[in-house]
């Protein structure tokens, strides 16, 4: 018999910086993505940098969420 929790969706939701983050988790997302500082086409956004980065994977891991991050590529001619 398969749980019912295997099939549901996952509520994915965008953080710019920490407290969009911990909104997140709060409002009950199961993974949350960010960019990251070098890495990001929302070049104005506050974005994670390294250190942040493993913070926020930490801080998600430990409350059972997961931490995508976005790694976007610029093309200039």
């Amino acid at each position: 018999m398969n749980n019912i929790k295997d099939h549901l969706p996952e509520l994915l939701a965008p953080a710019k910086d920490w407290d969009t983050l911990r909104v997140a988790v709060a409002a009950g997302a199961d993974a949350v993505y960010v960019g990251g500082k070098l890495f990001s086409a929302r070049q104005f956004a506050t974005n994670f940098d390294r250190q942040e980065l493993t913070a926020a994977a930490d801080y998600l891991h430990l409350r059972g969420r997961k931490l995508y991050v976005t790694v976007n590529t610029l093309i200039k001619q």
